[in-house]
């Protein structure tokens, strides 16, 4: 399952005290969406994290989720290889990726008038 984090770079727990008003939803799928605006900045901020990293690996065969997440970058059939990216810079914004033990992170920080693009990137590196 994948968490998706969009338009606020901001810690999500409802709780904080923060402020922040964070809708929260469930897809059909089991993708959990949350969501936060700040419109302090036209800029968003999009992340899908996967419940997946290094401590899912066996003993003797370690770095496959550093590997996958460098995999990701390497096209789909609609998508050629680097291109997520390129269209990404092409439109003002950023993207990278991260591995930690228990999780494989993608983020894209880009002109709010544009978050569509990762929106649909990532939805197409998902299937």
């Amino acid at each position: 399952m994948a968490i998706l984090l969009a338009l606020g770079l901001l810690p999500l727990t409802p709780g904080t005290g923060l402020g922040v008003e964070v809708l929260e939803r469930t897809l059909a799928n089991g993708l959990r969406v949350l969501l936060v605006e700040e419109h302090k900045a036209p800029v968003a901020t999009f992340h899908v994290w996967y419940r997946v990293g290094s401590r899912n690996e066996r003993l003797g065969v370690t770095g496959l989720s550093h590997l996958l997440e460098h995999m990701m970058f390497k096209g789909t059939p609609t998508t050629g290889p680097k291109e997520f990216s390129r269209i990404i810079q092409r439109n003002g914004g950023w993207d990278n990726a991260f591995t930690g033990h228990d999780y494989t992170g993608y983020y894209t920080n880009i002109v709010a008038d544009r978050i569509h693009l990762p929106i649909a990137l990532e939805a197409d590196r998902m299937v």
